[in-house]
């Protein structure tokens, strides 16, 4: 089963990924940037977590998956922190 779902996860992946091309290639389209986003969440959710981890290509493999979700948290999260602080940078004049 963990086999099929990390099929799954590749193909929403490499999917989402001819989307990205296909913003920069063609042009913006906020449905197709909302679908692209959505794949790379899908992608790290189907992927399986109890993978074998003996084997170092499903370790690659699921690294390159997840990169994208995780690179979205990060913006996020930062995005977060910068409106969450109070203004003050810490340099002084």
């Amino acid at each position: 089963m963990d086999v099929i779902r990390g099929i799954v996860a590749v193909l929403i992946f490499c999917s989402s990924s001819y989307l990205v091309y296909d913003l920069l290639a063609v042009g913006f389209s906020w449905p197709v940037l909302l679908v692209c986003i959505g794949g790379f969440i899908l992608a790290h959710y189907i992927w399986p977590k109890n993978i074998d981890s003996d084997n170092e290509w499903c370790d690659v493999v699921g690294f390159i998956v997840d990169l994208p979700y995780r690179s979205l948290a990060l913006a996020i999260r930062s995005v977060g922190k910068v409106l969450k602080s109070d203004g003050d940078t810490g340099i002084d004049p």
